[in-house]
């Protein structure tokens, strides 16, 4: 690694010193299209010649090439091709602007019908996502259409690599994932438009444009975060077109569900632009006496205070009420002992509810500096109230006979963070850079009212449950807990992307200098009469570098490959309720390494995406806990420990676009083996926990263009292997292979839509289990949604 390093940034200085630019001019230019929006990844070339490259995401490129006269191409689906005249002067600096026309009744078929996306706002990064030396993975609406898709278990599992693992509460609360092996941090890994926020509702809903998932560790661009990757929820933007959008989804178990989703120009000058997006959704469940009810109301505004600078504000208030529902617990222990049990059977009290409730608002402004710099400032504030009130059920003696206990809690969390970049083109001779520079910082502070104890509620069985016959009095909304839990980071980061012999060789070099502090602030006021007396801040703060670095080699203009290897880094908090909390009042950090390589590919004329990548991950000091009682486990007694190595290695493919101009396509597979090197409470070799070795998914969707036009039929197959769910491997609950089978029919004419989805078609009982003991979700069965949709666009 240090060879490598040393040769990489060899090669960085040396570029940096070529200054050759002799006999050569420079072309800067901007493409917009008929409403004066910029147009980004617009293919723009030198005719005749190897000079060519793309758009960013604000319309400008940047070129350099021989002096002389040329003819300038520029060509983006959907819009007809332009061609003009320049002239490149030695030694100086040219700069066009371009309009280019949308191509009758062809654009709004591109925007929703299977081109794969290009660009991923979490990169921060004005690149293609070709372009990056990193596994990503975009879903955007064409998938969302397709699959009728209004939650995001429906939408992740099209992504290699990313499972799936239960849900916190029942469906209706909030959903676990694992990522090439390790589990996402609830505080660390997932993101709106950049910004971190909790994980405690669904973050999925209608003012969401695509969904974005960057593969492996990504401190250098997030500071701590577990190495499996990133979720990112990228939302939509105000449009310069007046758009309507009415769905209405009405299906089984008494789905009803509106949505409208509008847009258009303030003003006449199309400067100060809106879009607003609320929806309702009320249903049941094929779980008995299970129900849930969410709102969104998303309203964004737009406006270009000059050409140059462009001001976005956003916010988003959500609130949603769920049925606690824990799942089954097996009356044997295992998991071939759930087949005696209803999936429709439920064991906790239809009072019991997940109450959530969140505020966020965004301002983002951009600034252009010259044609090629620009400087963004993102600031995010979000309030976040959840009050779990559940019921645990202990498991089953040889009669059904069960102890059921009762939880609840409320939780106020506050979040604020704040970025500044400055993104750039320029060149040193022949070479081309493209620069990340930047600063964040991020800050949350939370409280609880109780941690969240179990206590005896009462005795009911398995097999005649009885409801309605215990007290009924939710948590109190008070007081809370004497400490405030902290997290806050702090980082810098510098980032270019170098690129030589007509930008098909790329080198990127990035390093991040990262503080986190992590921890609880006890209030000594508060302390005296509480199980807290005597503590004292246990705050604890970590600096830590963060490089990465990657090579893509494009030796044609539709592919692309790539290595890179990069860093990440966990801050662990002292565990308050572990048994030897005291022990381990300051924690050591958690380590992460990647190595990965992969090909991207632009196939069918570039309309579908193709990547394949095989990584390796090795994750030290991971944090770990054992239970005081391994037979009989109570979930509050254990230890813990921050020490061993874990281990992940596997080849991820993705498929996204179209085969076709009638045959779209959604497909994914991974192979994932994880082991454990080293670790103090389990055995070498056992499998680490929520990593099937196995997964696969396909979608397909056809659409004739001739005869039938404006019909649809979709069909799809979605596979995860066998699993474990804890790092003690138990045989007894070793996850079972899932499968699920789904079509889709559908018809469109003059902005009117009908469709038909059908999920899970054979009525397979599928499980999961996040939560170790003998507790599993059982998932949906079949289900039945009908689409009714209604768009206009107008100029």
């Amino acid at each position: 690694m240090k060879i490598l390093t040393t040769l990489v940034f060899s090669l960085y200085f040396c570029a940096l010193w070529a200054q050759d630019s002799r006999n050569t001019g420079i072309l800067t230019g901007r493409i917009l299209d008929n409403n004066s929006q910029p147009l980004a990844y617009v293919t723009v070339l030198l005719k005749d010649t190897p000079y060519g490259t793309q758009t960013d995401e604000q319309g400008v490129f940047l070129l350099k090439a021989p002096s002389g006269a040329y003819l300038l191409l520029s060509r983006y689906v959907g819009y007809e091709d332009q061609s003009k005249q320049v002239t490149l002067e030695e030694g100086k600096e040219s700069r066009i602007e371009l309009l280019l026309d949308p191509i009758d009744n062809q654009l709004q078929a591109v925007q929703i019908s299977g081109i794969r996306a290009k660009t991923a706002s979490a990169t921060r990064t004005l690149l293609e996502v070709k372009d990056i030396p990193q596994a990503i993975v975009v879903i955007g609406q064409k998938t969302v259409q397709q699959q009728a898709a209004f939650d995001l278990t429906t939408l992740t599992r099209n992504i290699s690599g990313l499972n799936f693992t239960g849900n916190y509460s029942g469906a209706g609360s909030y959903q676990f994932f694992n990522a090439r092996g390790f589990d996402l941090s609830n505080s660390q890994n997932y993101r709106w438009n950049g910004m971190m926020i909790w994980n405690l509702g669904n973050n999925y809903s209608d003012n969401i444009e695509q969904v974005e998932f960057l593969k492996g560790p990504t401190s250098i661009l997030f500071g701590d975060a577990a190495p499996g990757g990133v979720l990112n929820f990228s939302t939509k933007k105000p449009l310069a077109q007046f758009y309507t959008g009415v769905d209405l989804k009405l299906g089984s178990w008494g789905l009803v569900r509106p949505a409208l989703d509008v847009s258009g120009p303030i003003n006449k000058s199309k400067t100060l632009r809106y879009r607003l997006n609320t929806s309702f959704q009320s249903e049941n469940s094929f779980r008995n006496q299970v129900s849930s009810r969410r709102f969104l109301l998303a309203p964004t505004l737009a406006w270009d205070i000059t050409p140059r600078m462009r001001w976005n504000l956003e916010a988003v208030l959500r609130r949603s009420t769920a049925t606690d529902d824990p799942g089954l617990v097996s009356p044997d222990g295992t998991v071939k002992g759930l087949d005696q049990l209803s999936p429709h059977l439920y064991l906790s009290e239809p009072s019991r509810k997940y109450k959530f409730g969140d505020q966020s608002y965004f301002s983002t402004l951009t600034y252009r500096l010259g044609d090629t710099w620009r400087i963004r400032n993102v600031l995010f504030y979000g309030y976040t109230q959840n009050r779990p009130w559940g019921i645990w059920p202990d498991a089953p003696d040889s009669l059904g006979n069960i102890q059921r206990n009762q939880y609840g809690y409320k939780q106020g969390l506050h979040n604020l963070s704040g970025s500044l970049d400055a993104l750039g083109s320029f060149y040193t001779g022949k070479i081309k850079h493209h620069v990340l520079l930047g600063m964040e910082y991020q800050r949350s502070h939370f409280r609880y009212t109780n941690e969240g104890y179990l206590d005896s509620l009462d005795m009911n069985n398995i097999y005649q449950m009885v409801y309605n016959q215990v007290p009924n009095t939710p948590p109190a909304d008070g007081p809370y807990l004497p400490f405030i839990s902290i997290i806050a980071r702090a980082g810098v980061y510098a980032q270019d992307q170098l690129m030589f012999f007509h930008e098909k060789l790329h080198l990127m070099l990035g390093l991040r200098a990262g503080l986190t502090t992590q921890g609880n602030h006890y209030i000594q006021a508060e302390l005296p009469g509480t199980n807290y007396e005597g503590y004292k801040d246990d705050l604890i703060t970590k600096k830590v570098l963060s490089p990465r670095i990657g090579l893509v080699f494009r030796p044609v203009s539709w592919a692309s490959y790539y290595t890179s290897y990069s860093q990440g880094y966990e801050v662990n908090a002292p565990d308050l309720f572990a048994q030897n909390y005291s022990t381990f009042a300051n924690p050591p950090a958690t380590r992460s390494a990647q190595v990965e390589a992969g090909i991207k590919a632009s196939l069918v004329k570039n309309q579908l995406g193709v990547s394949i990548t095989g990584y390796q991950i090795d994750k030290r000091d991971p944090y770990g806990f054992v239970y005081l009682d391994p037979q009989n486990p109570n979930y509050d007694e254990y230890n813990v420990y921050y020490d061993g190595h874990h281990q992940s290695r596997g080849i991820e493919i993705d498929l996204d676009g179209k085969i076709s101009p009638w045959l779209s396509l959604t497909a994914g597979a991974a192979y994932t083996s994880t082991k454990v090197i080293s670790d103090p409470g389990y055995p070498r070799g056992n499998r680490l926990p929520n990593a099937p070795r196995y997964t696969g998914n396909v979608w397909l969707n056809f659409e004739p263009q001739k005869h039938a036009k404006g019909f649809s039929l979709g069909a799809g197959y979605f596979y995860k292997d066998k699993f474990f769910s804890s790092l003690n491997n138990d045989p007894n609950l070793e996850v079972r292979r899932s499968q699920s089978i789904d079509v889709a029919a559908g018809y469109q004419f003059k902005g009117i839509g009908i469709q038909l989805n059908v999920t899970n078609l054979t009525n397979r009982v599928n499980y999961l289990n996040p939560w170790i003991f003998n507790l599993f979700d059982v998932q949906p069965l079949r289900r039945i949604v009908f689409t009714l949709t209604y768009k206009m666009h107008r100029v």
